[in-house]
């Protein structure tokens, strides 16, 4: 790079090197530099690097220089603050390297803060709590204090992959040895820091936010006077190219820094996520609404370029970009222009092409589902005409609307949804199954999760791998479905090879499949605990056995975990015992990947840091009573006396089961010692889980695997057992000591007097044949022919 030192800095034993690219701020560059020349900090010097300044900002700065040993001045042809930047880190002779723009200020103790934090942790990237200011005021800035960006303490990205919301060079300190190979790309001109920020993030490993304010943004309010994030609205197409380019150069830095496959794509995804939504949406919007059809097809083109880059099992968990290329364009497809709207076509069909049951059902479960479903139908026919039939119809129903909010009641509208659902279960389905051949098609039907989770995603997954021939299709929980929907479920039904269920699925209820589908019953549960189905009729929470045979007379296929439970759920199901196979349980490989388990202690840990270091003791019991008491909880765990007599040692985890909604709250005061992960995935609260309380759950099966201790807090264990069955006589059943009051659980935490691993290993041995993670690979190759 060809550049000129006009003036060098003469200070010795430099600790900390600021590095300031200057052009055109002959306003504030003054107070810029005065705000470095105040700080409290010894050995810092100031390198200012020109970019080829026409309004008198390069001769103040070198009045600056001669006035000052500790200031070097640069200067170069005008090339970018990116250029500029790498100059500075050529010729920075400090121990750290810091990077200030010449409009900002930086408070008198900042550089003292980040490098007092930076030799004390030892760690490679220090930062600390950015503020905005205008010439009346100052503020937070609120996206960073709402993602937790800037609380205290030590981080890494992949436990706290909120720092990518962070990714400007400036109000951070890094260590030299961490930067000096790295550099700034110089082709670009928006995001050409966050590739530079990301790899030094990656590269320090550890990162140490002090809690302090030690940088202050400029709001320039001149409109004559444009920052750089002013002219990313200014020029969005530009801003469009550049970020993807950025993006390009970044994607490459995970597989270089992070070894562990499950961190490195949750981090890619999150990544994604915040490029995506942060800065990329807005220059791609901004480029619809300009309606250029140049940089709109060049902008559909990059788009699709970057589906068909990034990994599936990345792609299908990026919900804003489904977001983004379904119902966010359609909301605004009268701005494309014609000549460009085959290009809009042809990245719904990749876009749609790639993406798996989960992902479509997601976003099919948003409010703007009519746009999602006109996108869908518009890629699957080859046609935008479905979008124009939306738009079109969208303006009749406008002018409508008032006339069939009068005129068309509430009831009317559940009389009509419930004739749509008689129709196409009763006369639809039994029509498609008279007409309609059985196709080369594997169907999951779900009314627990509106993604592919759990076992259904195991499943799908080595489905991908061994038998790419089937077409797959994913009806998941849904709130509302329109009655072609559910004429297509049925349809779908009605024609599968194979069909995968993992719990009751009323839309079946009654119905018999043809004899050349097979209807596998994975279940939601582990081993074999509480009577359910027909073995439960009888008791106080039983459903009638005109209600079981309606919900289990369809099935095929039961899977379950081992040979010892296979007369349960042949009695459950009224299935023979000869079509209940031991084969596994999907969603428990998880138990057994290394890389995601550690993943899964790098997300606690970053998410909830005060669990760092701490034995965590996880409640979670099953649900009490009947359908309509099971939402509100009534917990009998006393917290407060938990964390007071255990100390700081534990900290205590409630995972209540999904059923309950109500009546678990932490109090205020605690909430630094307890926390509520009933949101968390159940599985991966057991792999961070070092001791499990439950009752009566099944949850006591998957948590086996791992051979760690679980007791049994059962206090109300005689009313439970009159309300529900057992399959084994509970107390000489369960793997753990059984108590009954607050104080006997402390004790038997404190002592673990009663934590015998070869009881809970003989108990795992005995509810799961297989304990080598394959079941998803096991049942794909057994059951799909």
């Amino acid at each position: 790079m060809s550049y000129e030192i006009i003036k060098k800095s003469s200070l010795e034993n430099v600790l900390v090197s600021i590095i300031t690219p200057v052009y055109n701020v002959v306003t504030y560059i003054d107070e810029t530099i005065s705000s470095v020349l105040k700080q409290t900090q010894e050995g810092i010097e100031l390198i200012l690097v020109d970019d080829g300044s026409t309004d008198g900002s390069y001769e103040k700065i070198v009045e600056y220089a001669e006035q000052h040993k500790n200031i070097t001045v640069i200067r170069q042809e005008n090339a970018g603050p990116g250029t500029a930047r790498n100059v500075g880190l050529e010729v920075a002779k400090g121990q750290y390297v810091s990077f200030l723009d010449s409009d900002d200020v930086l408070p008198e103790k900042a550089v003292e803060f980040l490098y007092q934090a930076a030799v004390s942790e030892n760690v490679g990237v220090v930062t600390g709590i950015s503020v905005s200011f205008n010439s009346t005021r100052s503020w937070f800035i609120q996206g960073h204090y709402q993602r937790g960006v800037f609380k205290k303490g030590r981080k890494t990205v992949v436990k706290n992959p909120e720092m990518m919301y962070t990714l400007g060079p400036c109000n951070k300190l890094y260590r030299f040895d961490v930067v000096q190979n790295l550099r700034f790309p110089t082709e670009i001109k928006v995001g050409e820091d966050q590739p530079f920020v990301l790899e030094a993030y990656l590269a320090s490993k550890d990162i140490y936010t002090v809690d302090e304010i030690i940088y202050n943004y400029r709001a320039r309010e001149d409109s004559e006077d444009v920052s750089l994030s002013q002219i990313v609205k200014s020029n969005p197409y530009k801003s469009f190219s550049d970020l993807l380019r950025s993006i390009q150069l970044s994607l490459p830095l995970f597989d270089k820094y992070i070894s562990n496959q499950v961190m490195r794509e949750k981090t890619i995804e999150y990544y994604l996520s915040r490029m995506l939504s942060a800065d990329l949406w807005a220059a791609f919007r901004g480029i619809l609404l300009e309606g250029n059809a140049s940089d709109q097809k060049n902008a559909f083109f990059g788009i699709t370029e970057l589906i068909e880059f990034i990994p599936e099992q990345i792609y299908n968990r990026l919900e804003f970009l489904h977001r983004m290329i379904s119902y966010e364009i359609v909301n605004r497809y009268t701005y494309i222009k014609k000549e460009v709207r085959g290009d809009y076509l042809n990245m719904l069909q990749t876009a749609y092409s790639k993406m798996n049951p989960g992902a479509m059902n997601t976003i099919l479960s948003v409010g703007a589902s009519k746009e999602v479903r006109a996108s869908i139908e518009a890629a699957k026919h080859n046609s935008l005409q479905p979008i124009l039939n939306l738009l079109a119809k969208r303006k009749i129903l406008q002018t409508l609307k008032d006339a069939k909010e009068r005129f068309v009641s509430q009831t009317w509208m559940n009389f009509k949804r419930k004739n749509q659902r008689f129709y196409a279960k009763r006369i639809a389905f039994p029509f498609y199954k008279a007409f309609y051949r059985t196709e080369n098609k594997i169907v999951f039907l779900t009314n627990k999760h509106t993604k592919m989770q759990d076992s259904f995603l195991g499943i799908y997954e080595e489905l991908l791998k061994q038998k790419k021939d089937y077409k797959i299709i994913g009806h998941l929980k849904q709130p509302n479905r329109s009655f072609s929907e559910l004429l297509r479920l049925y349809k779908d039904v009605a024609t599968a090879k194979y069909i995968f269920l993992d719990d009751y699925y009323f839309q079946l209820y009654g119905t018999k499949a043809k004899t050349s589908t097979e209807v596998i019953q994975l279940w939601h549960a582990a081993g074999a605990f509480k009577k359910f189905g027909f073995s439960s009729i009888g008791s106080l929470d039983s459903n009638t056995e005109e209600f079981e045979r309606a919900a289990h007379s369809l099935y095929s296929k039961v899977v379950v975990s081992s040979k010892e439970i296979v007369p349960f759920y042949a009695d459950a199901f009224h299935v023979p015992e000869k079509n209940v196979l031991p084969l596994g349980v999907p969603r428990t490989d998880k138990f057994f990947d290394e890389d995601y388990k550690e993943y899964v202690h790098a997300y606690f840990e970053g998410k909830y840091p005060l669990t760092k270091g701490k034995k965590v003791i996880t409640y979670a019991p099953t649900f009490r009573g009947g359908p309509s008491e099971r939402q509100t909880f009534l917990m009998q765990l006393n917290i407060r006396r938990l964390i007071e007599k255990l100390g700081d040692e534990y900290v205590i985890i409630l995972k209540m089961h999904p059923s309950v909604t109500r009546g678990v709250g932490i109090p205020y005061d605690l909430q630094e010692q307890a926390y509520n992960m009933s949101k968390e995935d159940i599985n991966d609260v057991l792999i961070y889980t070092d001791i499990l309380i439950t009752d009566y759950s099944s949850v006591v099966f998957d948590f086996s695997i791992m051979e760690k201790p679980t007791i049994f807090y059962t206090y109300d264990l005689k009313d439970y057992l009159e309300e529900r069955n057992f399959y084994y006589q509970f107390e000489d059943f369960v793997p753990g000591p059984i108590v009954r009051t607050n104080d006997e659980l402390i004790e038997e935490i404190k002592t673990m007097k009663n934590y015998d691993v070869e009881k809970i290993r003989t108990f795992k041995n005995r509810f799961f044949d297989d304990t080598d993670g394959c079941a998803s690979e096991r049942i794909v190759r057994e059951l799909i022919q």
